[in-house]
């Protein structure tokens, strides 16, 4: 064996130094890999009650380790007749005549503390806004015309996060479907809440803040 080493030291030594290379950059991508998994804004959008079907309200939690700030939020009314998207960052009517509010009722715009959720109106309530907006007439969550059908609500939560330049959007849709009682339930249509980042995707965000901002 040493006379092997002895005889083929002239490549052994190469091989050794390019195997220890490699197991650095295997150790640097782990390092990198966690640290990136750690520093990346992650926001949930859910619906909290369950069991309050149209009258849960929606939940926008933020679960990264730095705080958050909504820009604006967004609901895309998916139907037969004439599909919306719709703000629901603008305040209520009843919060906006009451100046002594705290800032959190009047708007849901601002900054979001890391593990802190914020309580949008309720699924029934964002539903009644956009399908107005669709000339949509419901009763009780449901097309009062039987020729309308409503899809899916699917929400679009626009922030920044920390130091980044850039604004990010969370994506979840939620199907809308009738149960064996045929009362309107609201069903997740993805199992997480969608990061979107994507060249395509931050062109859109500038025309929504062109529009909305």
């Amino acid at each position: 064996m040493l006379e092997w080493l002895s005889s083929n030291k002239e490549w052994i030594a190469p091989a050794t130094s390019i195997g220890t290379l490699l197991v650095w950059l295997f150790y640097a991508q782990l390092l990198y890999s966690g640290y990136s998994r750690q520093t990346r804004p992650r926001i949930l959008i859910n619906k909290g009650v369950g069991e309050e079907g149209l009258d849960s309200p929606c939940l926008i939690c933020n679960m990264s380790q730095e705080a958050i700030f909504i820009y604006f939020i967004l609901v895309y009314l998916d139907n037969s007749k004439d599909p919306v998207l719709v703000p629901v960052t603008d305040c209520e009517e009843k919060a906006m005549n009451d100046d002594s509010s705290p800032l959190g009722s009047r708007t849901r715009q601002g900054p979001l503390d890391s593990g802190k959720c914020l309580e949008l109106l309720s699924f029934r309530i964002i539903l009644e806004r956009a399908a107005a907006h669709a000339g949509i007439e419901l009763e009780n969550g449901r097309p009062v015309d039987p020729k309308v059908e409503l899809g899916s609500m699917e929400f679009h939560v626009v922030c920044i996060y920390g130091s980044d330049d850039y604004p990010f959007g969370a994506v979840r849709k939620f199907n809308l479907k009738l149960d064996d009682e045929k009362t309107p339930a609201v069903v997740a249509a993805t199992i997480d809440t969608q990061r979107k980042t994507s060249w395509r995707y931050k062109r859109k965000i500038r025309q929504w803040l062109q529009k909305n901002g």
